[in-house]
């Protein structure tokens, strides 16, 4: 298919613009993230970081990517080190528990990146933006008009929602932190390629295995980049893995859950009439020294 190439053309040439001599990849053993890795070890000594609470779903998968030209190291995060890492990140980037949580991986993956020497990192995101990834993109089907308005709107919003907080806490730890997914060339490309190649109804197809069901119709997320993921030689399970959030991917989300009940703001928050006990957790911990990048 004409597109693929192009976005392979695209893509190898905005990571190639992107990597040092040895170059670090924010890990979580999914597509975005493994093309990125596989495209950047062409140009570079690529070391992903896949960070994740023992038994995640992110370790897992970052397993299944050995033997793709690039080197990989697992960070386990414990309940502890997660603990200790949280007033460093909220004093960062704020207390909104959900943008804490996703920069969890990001936090550990920098820091371990630096202290091997490593200054620039890769990421995936914007991928999921442009190509359709996320479960809200299939509510409005099958209105592409109003899913391709949507992503637009994502795509101008991604750095302040996203994608600044992201930079912010890599920068903490002496890593500059890029993703040539919103290269400007191929984030324009990518923008005009037909909504249905990127949200793709299929028959019987059984192309993929990560099929979603609206109103007994079939679809295929992001299904032009695992065309070009197939190309590539992204494995089975890889190619077909369904969009995990980091927070979700790596267990986060429900170990700073679980450090905030178990350090009693449960009661704290009902006591306060609040409801947001993570919250209060994280800005409790605002106010307290933090460990040093």
């Amino acid at each position: 298919m004409e597109h693929v190439e192009r976005l392979r053309e695209l893509l190898t040439k905005a990571v190639e613009k992107s990597c040092d001599s040895d170059t670090g990849v924010i890990f979580s053993g999914g597509i975005d993230s493994t093309i990125v890795a596989m495209l950047a070890s062409k140009f570079s000594k690529v070391t992903a970081y896949a960070c994740g609470i023992p038994g995640s779903h992110d370790l897992e998968y970052a397993e299944g990517a050995r033997n793709l030209g690039f080197d990989i190291k697992a960070i386990e995060m414990t309940p502890e080190k997660i603990e200790n890492s949280l007033a460093s990140i909220v004093s960062t980037i704020g207390t909104n528990p959900v943008k804490v949580s996703v920069a969890v991986p990001f936090h550990f993956a920098s820091k371990q990146a630096r202290e091997g020497g490593v200054r620039i990192m890769l990421c995936g995101q914007g991928a999921d933006e442009l190509f359709g990834g996320y479960n809200r993109y299939l509510e409005p089907l099958p209105d592409y008009t109003r899913i391709g308005e949507m992503m637009k709107k994502d795509i101008e919003n991604i750095h302040t929602e996203q994608l600044n907080n992201d930079i912010a806490i890599c920068r903490e730890n002496g890593i500059d932190l890029r993703a040539p997914f919103l290269d400007d060339e191929f984030k324009n490309y990518t923008m005009e390629i037909p909504m249905d190649l990127r949200i793709h109804e299929i028959k019987n197809s059984e192309e993929f295995t990560c099929i979603d069901e609206v109103d007994d119709r079939k679809f295929i997320r992001k299904y032009v980049l695992r065309l070009l993921a197939k190309e590539l030689g992204v494995p089975g399970p890889i190619l077909n893995r369904r969009k995990k959030a980091a927070q979700y991917g790596s267990g986060s989300w429900k170990t700073i859950q679980k450090l905030a009940r178990d350090n009693g703001f449960k009661e704290k928050a009902g006591k306060a009439g609040r409801k947001d006990y993570t919250k209060l957790f994280l800005e409790n911990l605002k106010s307290q020294p933090h460990e040093p990048p």
